[in-house]
């Protein structure tokens, strides 16, 4: 699973210093985003889904607990990342799964990193096991779920995006995928399904697009537009 995950930490130094240490040693995290002050974080976290906040404690204005406070009912995961040992009791009360200090170690992030994993386990259980067997000419493909990160329809054509850059077409409809494929899949477009989990940006300038983890960019119709927001807020 890729985890969309946010930095937040008023010193520039540490924030990069976070950042090189996961995207070396931690594959399955996908940065969305750095920010140095509680309130540019509050307006991110407000109008885009995550899964994962790295937060500092102390920071000029806010700090670390204010952050939090706005969102009491919270979908994402907080690991606390800190010079300071003396807040690790308020930080469990107000339901952070981890409490690392300064200076970082790789095996302490891996342990917590593995709490979150855990965590999201079951919905990607849950998908795991689904299969979508293609038949085509000259063969027969069965895939799951996760595999497929979009699908592209014309006419009776439909290419399937797949993981690890590979795509299949079968001489079907996307209606037809749009009716059999559940859950995690959203018809962002009339040539387009996707899988919203592995998406990681919602651009809207003049027209609406969306860009998944890879850096794939695809466009979005402005029927579809608000809908697409409303899945990925859940």
């Amino acid at each position: 699973m890729i985890l969309k995950t946010l930095l937040v930490d008023d010193e520039d130094l540490n924030l990069k210093n976070l950042e090189i240490l996961l995207i070396e040693n931690f594959p399955e995290i996908e940065i969305l985003g750095k920010f140095q002050n509680a309130k540019d974080a509050k307006f991110y976290i407000e109008k885009n889904k995550i899964d994962l906040l790295f937060l500092d404690i102390s920071m000029p204005l806010e700090n670390g607990f204010d952050l939090l406070n706005y969102f009491p009912s919270r979908d994402f995961q907080v690991i606390f990342v800190t010079a300071h040992e003396e807040y690790a009791i308020n930080a469990i009360k107000i339901g952070a799964l981890d409490y690392i200090l300064k200076p970082l170690l790789i095996s302490e992030l891996k342990q917590a990193i593995n709490k979150v994993l855990e965590i999201y386990k079951p919905n990607e259980t849950a998908n795991t096991f689904k299969k979508l067997t293609l038949n085509y000419e000259g063969g027969k493909s069965i895939l799951e779920y996760n595999e497929i990160l979009y699908l592209k329809g014309f006419d009776n054509i439909t290419t399937l995006y797949l993981s690890k850059n590979r795509k299949i077409t079968v001489a079907k409809t996307l209606k037809y995928f749009e009716e059999i494929l559940e859950n995690d899949f959203f018809r962002i477009h009339k040539s387009f399904i996707v899988n919203v989990k592995y998406i990681t940006k919602v651009l809207a300038k003049e027209t609406y697009f969306i860009e998944l983890f890879e850096g794939t960019q695809l466009p979005v119709s402005r029927r579809n537009y608000k809908n697409l927001n409303a899945i990925l807020k859940k």
